[in-house]
């Protein structure tokens, strides 16, 4: 019955371990032998997951015996090679029928490859397939959230939207493969110069969208700069030489999410009608360029 339930299975009594089955052996890469009459921490808890075995053991005795199994709790656990993974786990008390307390069942499986395929439909969902950059969706939710931190601590906020000038001739005489190395590039090039906690996001084709958390005027001109220098500074092989135009926008006494973004759109627009190559910034009192 053990082997047939498709699960690793270990039984325990005040922490020491009183029976496995195969299952768990071959999860955990320990013999029965190897397990049997092992106390905590059990060899194969990580040395970083040791506090939460004894949180567990903590929480099961405050539950008491009439409860049930616990729901199920995911846990980093480590096979004897030093391998971790990530299993699932149920804690049911086990009660003979006189009402003496027998130990702990607990129930192991393995769901690393769940797991992986769910954190890669989430990654999917929010990151742009082509740059690995933030897409148009994590681009508005984080903007969003921004501005309302930003209007309760009346903080600074910038938004700066990039676009590659002439890319189209790009793809026209290179190919799309030549474009989609281009835009990579150009993702890589202008990651490198951002601080931590901004966000670079895809949110067009040929089009980045920047988030400048706390920042003022000054700054968020020196950001997008940096990010145009970064790209108008080297070529781009066979693509030759590229230009980005830059719109920023100030958040100043804004208090909606579409001001902001419309805002630096419209000076988007203003850098390219300037003559491109250049950074347009909007502030509430004025707006200014730099080329």
């Amino acid at each position: 019955m053990l082997e047939a339930i498709g699960a690793g299975y270990l039984l325990s009594h005040e922490g020491e371990v009183l029976e496995v089955n195969e299952v768990l052996c071959r999860l955990v890469g320990f013999s029965r032998e190897e397990l049997l009459g092992v106390g905590l921490p059990w060899p194969f808890w990580p040395p970083e997951s040791l506090a939460t075995s004894y949180e567990i053991r903590d929480a099961l005795l405050a539950r008491g015996l009439n409860v049930g199994a616990t729901p199920p709790f995911e846990v980093p656990l480590m096979h004897k090679d030093g391998k971790r993974f990530i299993a699932e786990v149920t804690v049911t008390p086990a009660v003979l029928p006189d009402g003496s307390f027998l130990g702990w069942v607990n129930t192991v499986r393995d769901v690393s490859e769940r797991r992986d395929y769910e954190l890669e439909l989430q990654r999917l969902a929010t990151h742009d397939p082509l740059t690995g950059l933030a897409n148009r969706r994590l681009f508005d939710q984080r903007l969003d959230e921004e501005m309302s931190d930003a209007i309760r601590h009346q903080r600074p906020l910038a938004v700066a939207i990039l676009d590659l000038d002439h890319f189209k001739a790009v793809n026209d005489a290179h190919g799309h493969p030549v474009g989609d190395q281009v835009l990579n590039a150009v993702a890589e090039r202008i990651s490198a110069g951002l601080r931590k906690g901004d966000l670079l996001a895809r949110i067009g084709g040929e089009e980045f969208g920047l988030i400048l958390s706390e920042v003022l005027a000054q700054g968020a001109l020196a950001a997008a700069e940096r990010a145009r220098r970064a790209v108008a500074d080297r070529d781009f092989g066979v693509a030759g030489p590229l230009t980005v135009s830059v719109g920023v926008a100030l958040r100043g006494d804004l208090h909606a999410t579409a001001e902001i973004y419309n805002h630096a759109d419209q000076a988007l627009y203003q850098a390219k009608r300037e003559g491109r190559n250049r950074t347009v910034v909007w502030a509430p009192s004025q707006s200014g360029s730099l080329g």
